[in-house]
């Protein structure tokens, strides 16, 4: 005769599987114990959990996704590549998804691929300052600095207080020997931060690329005043007076033939 039951609801209840609060699962558990160890960069050991997590569990796309940047922070850059691309298929709209497989693509050369998931990344959130300027840094390595530089620019525009944006750029310029615009770049990063010390010495290593001694000079002594312990002091002391050496030769000469 079957199964009788009291009421439709009754019956019903027997034959659906009420869910149970994720939150309680151990899969729910092993992800949130693996993602507590990879905040706190115990990497290898985050890895394990998430693994079991999985195991337990494989439609949890934040599982993948801190499994790939354990991965990625171990340097096994094909396993976190194949973690990540798990997570994007479970969760294709998440942003950080994105980002974090340019970064790995990035680190192993697939430029291309790295700059199509940096687009990826910035059409869903496109205030990611750190998205951009991977971006940036992933044109340069195909040489495509005018893009590069037109980013940068962008980022600095929008952005004047993000100094890393200032860094890259004057380091492309140098890169590419165009001393001038670097310095003017330098010049930039001390408006926004008279402290930066470093940028002191980006102004005195440009123009002593252009021959301009003195403001060389001038900017070499100001950050040995600012980073009197610099382990670059030693170096930059004999820089100093091999330029003021020049400088007084070129006097002398100078002198010598206004005598004649």
């Amino acid at each position: 005769m079957g199964i009788k039951y009291k009421s439709v609801v009754h019956g019903l209840e027997n034959f659906v599987i009420k869910a149970q609060n994720y939150t309680d699962t151990p899969a729910y558990k092993l992800f949130i114990k693996a993602d507590a160890l990879r905040l706190a960069n115990h990497f290898k050991e985050s890895i394990k959990h998430y693994l079991n997590a999985i195991l337990i569990d494989r439609t949890n796309y934040r599982a993948f996704m801190g499994l790939g940047i354990s991965y990625k922070a171990e340097e096994n850059y094909e396993k976190a590549i194949n973690a990540l691309e798990k997570a994007r298929t479970l969760s294709s709209y998440n942003p950080q998804i994105h980002y974090e497989l340019g970064l790995c693509y990035l680190l192993t050369g697939q430029f291309c691929k790295a700059i199509e998931s940096f687009h990826h990344s910035l059409s869903m959130d496109k205030e990611n300052l750190n998205a951009q300027l991977q971006l940036a840094v992933a044109h340069e390595f195909i040489e495509e600095y005018d893009m590069a530089m037109l980013i940068y620019h962008t980022i600095i525009e929008r952005n004047p207080k993000f100094l890393t944006a200032y860094n890259h750029l004057s380091a492309l310029y140098m890169n590419l020997g165009e001393f001038k615009a670097a310095g003017s770049v330098f010049s930039q990063i001390l408006k926004v931060n008279p402290n930066f010390h470093k940028a002191y010495l980006g102004l005195a290593i440009c123009y002593d690329k252009i021959s301009n001694r003195q403001r060389a000079i001038h900017y070499y002594k100001t950050f040995l005043d600012r980073k009197p312990h610099s382990h670059h002091g030693e170096k930059i002391r004999k820089r100093i007076s091999k330029l003021q050496n020049r400088i007084t030769a070129q006097e002398n000469v100078t002198r010598n033939f206004a005598v004649v």
